[in-house]
């Protein structure tokens, strides 16, 4: 009955017209912030993009990870306003389903990207798969941000001051904007580090890191996930095999798709 108070708060106009007040100065700073990154790395610091070698995804690969992982379990942890404990086997089930839902749900966004509008939304430069709609890197990088949506749960779940977003719609739309600036933080790495994007979107309205165009598909993906995840976390065992079976599935696909 609570959740669906929650639900029924959430779409009323005051709510939905915070809720546009906060894109709208969201999207300003992911313009600033692009826009800085763009004339610091490639204007200021001189950075010229590159295709990446093969020899060296492995690399990036691992830097990727290992970065990024601790990043956003310290950034979880401060949400929770302390340290998160993982419950392992629930990880593996987010991680794995994250992965294989991800990955094919960009390969058809990009698909209709392409039969609506005449082009793709994104192109992967790093070890591209089936025509960049995805890449090979998604193995890692999926995974890795279930992890982040698993302990961002478990921050929301944690933290009391975080009650009015314990709700299906509210985490739907704030997932999708954490998944824009996730982008734009990658981007700014792979460049940095590598000198080359990650995925570039076509269209420029933000330096090519991430676009608005994508937010209504993300809003559309992050509801599903919401509502995998009431699903996932009414499974009492099992996790690990779980999330092990899509996470091979996904590796499958991806060899398949190659």
């Amino acid at each position: 009955m609570q959740n669906n108070n929650s639900f029924k708060k959430v779409l009323n106009l005051p709510y939905l017209v915070r809720a546009l007040l906060f894109f709208m100065a969201c999207y300003m700073v992911f313009w600033v912030v692009t826009h800085l990154s763009w004339w610091f790395l490639i204007e200021k610091a001189g950075i010229e993009i590159k295709k990446l070698s093969p020899q060296y995804w492995p690399a990036f690969i691992f830097v990727f990870v290992f970065f990024f992982l601790p990043c956003l379990y310290f950034f979880c942890s401060l949400v929770a306003k302390r340290f998160l404990t993982i419950n392992y086997s629930k990880l593996v089930l987010y991680m794995g389903c994250t992965f294989f839902g991800a990955m094919w749900y960009e390969i058809i966004l990009d698909t209709l990207f392409v039969k609506f509008v005449g082009q793709p939304g994104w192109l992967y430069k790093v070890w591209p798969i089936h025509y960049g709609y995805t890449s090979g890197v998604g193995m890692f990088m999926w995974p890795l941000y279930g992890f982040f949506v698993f302990c961002m749960n478990s921050a929301i779940e944690i933290n009391s001051k975080l009650a009015y977003i314990k709700n299906g719609a509210a985490k739907t739309y704030l997932f999708a904007l954490d998944a824009m600036a996730l982008e734009i933080l990658a981007n700014i790495f792979s460049i940095s580090l590598f000198h080359t994007y990650l995925f570039y979107y076509l269209p420029g309205d933000l330096r090519h890191f991430t676009t608005i165009q994508i937010f209504i598909p993300y809003l559309f993906a992050c509801g599903l996930g919401a509502i995998t995840s009431l699903f996932l976390e009414r499974l009492k065992k099992n996790h690990f095999i779980i999330g092990l079976i899509f996470y091979l599935a996904g590796v499958i696909s991806l060899f398949w798709l190659a």
